[in-house]
């Protein structure tokens, strides 16, 4: 799971802006949208609403610097963000897993930046006219057990949203179910949701979210559960309740999509030459810019233009296992073949370049070099949990599946007050 937040990210923007919070810039002047951003004028202070958050974590023998840019965030705007977060946390100190969020502006000005250490502590930094303001928690907030219920009506996000104290927390669970359900796709009304998971408080007001314990989603009348589990040698995943990994060394989908266009196909009416032809893959509709991943690790074998496909990369994996992704609007850094990537690594953003009516991803799958139907293929798993610890994962499995079995209700239950 530690590779795979960038990934989640932008699905926030399409599902749930009505819920993000405004942030208001009050500083006595006026921000107006110009040529390059928002730059300051006199005047008095507007409201600048937050219109998307990409959000990631440190991965090994990277830096902060270098993620930021590979999101295409402006190099002024990096260096701001590098040069006062400096001044306040150590870079040199930065580790592996740490995590940042960046918010924009609609204009994909930066709004405030947060970076938060593996030991919990979180640095802010508001943008006020050109330049921006620190606050920093020290990570001595109160900690909390809580559980969380709620049954589909319509879709998930207008059930969790009423529950959850942090809409972010639907791409964690999307994540974790990732190679199990598409929670975009897969649920229905009827279906029940349950969540166990730390909350942080201050002075008794919510802070944040911390690990999610534990979760279980009654599909069609079939629970799914997810179990969190760090053993003694620190290694940290997602089991069922036989201690079996839920992560997938593929993902079931390498982008957050807002809905499919088109299904694997050996015959489909091309929506451009009006011919039928194969469409060996599975088209995701999404927003321009939309972050692409990787669906696995793997090294990067092609990247460049290919007719049809326009912008096109394509990825060998493990398994005898290739992955393509097409259409794409620009490739990100680190994808020159030949270079290294991982499960949820930025790789590139949708596009409608090549033979495209619209933004989406054209997404494909070899096996044994055979193309297969992404949306069907079984995934291979991550290793299960060390057979030294399988009791005390079932010991700590047992007293979450004790939560997990109160009744869904439309409020937040806090266990240890």
């Amino acid at each position: 799971m530690k590779q795979n937040y960038q990934r989640i990210l932008p699905v926030i923007l399409i599902l749930g802006l009505s819920v993000f919070a405004t942030i208001i810039i009050s500083t006595g002047f006026t921000l107006i949208k110009g040529s390059r951003g928002f730059v300051a004028d006199e005047g008095q202070s507007i409201d600048v609403r937050v219109a998307s958050v990409i959000a990631g974590k440190l991965h090994k023998d990277g830096s902060l610097m270098s993620d930021l840019l590979s999101l295409d965030i402006p190099t002024e705007a990096v260096n701001k963000i590098i040069a006062k977060l400096s001044k306040l946390f150590d870079l040199k100190q930065a580790q592996t897993g740490d995590e940042y969020k960046v918010y924009l502006t609609s204009a994909d000005s930066v709004l405030a930046f947060e970076y938060k250490t593996k030991n919990n502590k979180k640095y802010r930094l508001n943008r006020v006219g050109g330049d921006f303001l620190d606050q920093i928690w020290d990570g001595h907030n109160e900690k909390r057990v809580e559980f969380a219920g709620a049954v589909v009506e319509t879709d998930l996000w207008d059930a969790l949203v009423q529950v959850l104290p942090d809409p972010n927390m639907f791409a964690r669970i999307a994540e974790i179910y990732a190679g199990q359900i598409d929670l975009f796709t897969d649920t229905n009304p009827g279906d029940t949701f349950k969540i166990v998971f730390e909350g942080y408080y201050s002075d008794g007001d919510f802070v944040r979210c911390g690990d999610i314990l534990g979760v279980e989603y009654i599909l069609a009348g079939k629970p799914y559960r997810a179990f969190q589990y760090t053993d003694p040698d620190g290694y940290s995943d997602y089991y069922d309740e036989h201690g079996y990994s839920l992560r997938r060394a593929m993902l079931k989908s390498p982008l957050d999509y807002r809905c499919i266009t088109s299904r694997f196909s050996y015959r489909r009416l091309h929506p451009i030459l009006k011919t039928y032809r194969p469409h060996l893959g599975v088209d995701f509709a999404a927003a321009p810019g939309t972050p692409v991943v990787a669906a696995g690790d793997g090294t990067v074998i092609f990247r460049g233009r290919v007719h049809g496909f326009g912008n096109y990369l394509e990825i060998q994996h493990d398994f005898d296992m290739t992955t393509s992704y097409g259409h794409l609007q620009k490739f990100a850094d680190g994808t020159m073949p030949g270079q290294r990537v991982v499960q949820g690594q930025i790789i590139g953003y949708v596009g409608s370049s090549g033979e495209a009516t619209g933004p989406h991803l054209d997404y494909r799958v070899k096996r044994g070099g055979q193309y297969v139907n992404p949306l069907k293929m079984t995934l291979p798993a991550m290793p299960p949990v060390k057979a030294q610890y399988l009791s005390d994962y079932r010991s700590t499995v047992a007293q979450r599946v004790q939560i997990l079995k109160r009744q869904v209700d439309t409020k937040v239950y806090v266990l240890n007050q």
